[in-house]
């Protein structure tokens, strides 16, 4: 009777290993292709590291994809806000001391031209059956930025928040991001961008050290500087004389220029926003 018990559990067990449904993995595929397509791009962007600057911007792209993962862009950003931080204006007004001319960069404009990769493509399952499509993507490029730096702090009682140009100058451009395709035409975009240019400058309006200090002294006598280097715009610091704004403007630029620093500066932002795909 045990034996045939025995018989009978083993027939069960070898009957439930070769069940009549089998589960089969399928690998999708993908849906549409972005190879051959044009993508325009619109972002806002934050700077995440403000230490001595704060930037706010917007920024488009426009890209060709050559293969699926692959694309050539261009892209062109404005900070309509770029100024000083707290922090760098409280040093300046209750210690009298100012940051480099390095860290006190501000970006105005900023064109760049590079390649965007995808290596990474993925799906997830979410609200019962519905595939979200992801991808992680890196890009890299080159190109030209519009710099100035703050002269004079907000609380300036005579000229208020104040700037001198310094020019145009290389930049790189460093991204790493995540796409969330809602559609085969529409993406979301988080991307985590790092804007990389040199932080040397020898003149502000065309102005060097000794030019600044000339201005200001000439318009603490009431009188016309004389003897500035070609290329410097005496005007371009604000109105001139005693009581005017060239003179302290004047004074900002010769502390930002009599200790020159030639490191890169990282201006690292978040930025989110839409793409579509044509």
């Amino acid at each position: 009777m045990r034996l045939l018990a025995l018989t009978l559990l083993f027939s069960l067990a070898a009957a439930a290993e070769e069940p009549d449904v089998q589960r089969i993995h399928v690998l999708e595929q993908r849906p549409f292709t972005e190879s051959g397509r044009w993508e325009v791009s619109f972002f806002g962007l934050r700077q995440v590291n403000p230490k001595f600057t704060v930037h706010t911007g917007l920024s488009a792209e426009v890209a060709v994809h050559l293969r699926e993962n692959l694309a050539a862009q261009l892209g062109l950003t404005f900070f309509p806000i770029a100024v000083q931080s707290t922090l760098a204006e409280e040093l300046l007004t209750k210690a009298n001391e100012s940051p480099t001319s390095a860290e006190a960069f501000l970006l105005r404009y900023a064109a760049v031209a590079g390649l965007e990769l995808m290596p990474i493509y993925g799906k997830l399952d979410v609200l019962d059956g519905r595939i979200l499509r992801l991808g992680l993507y890196l890009n890299a490029g080159l190109g030209l930025a519009r710099t100035r730096l703050q002269l004079r702090p907000s609380t300036d009682a005579t000229t208020g928040r104040s700037f001198g140009d310094t020019g145009i100058r290389p930049l790189a451009q460093l991204g790493v991001g995540l796409r969330v395709f809602v559609s085969e035409r529409f993406t979301v975009r988080l991307e985590l961008r790092d804007f990389a240019y040199s932080g040397y400058t020898s003149t502000v309006n065309g102005c060097n050290r000794d030019d600044a200090r000339a201005i200001q002294t000439a318009n603490d006598s009431n009188q016309t500087p004389s003897g500035l280097s070609p290329g410097c715009d005496a005007l371009a610091f604000g109105s001139a004389g005693a009581n005017g704004t060239a003179r302290l403007n004047a004074a900002g630029a010769y502390e930002l220029l009599k200790n020159p620093s030639s490191e890169v500066i990282n201006n690292i932002a978040f930025q989110g926003g839409v793409s579509w795909l044509f």
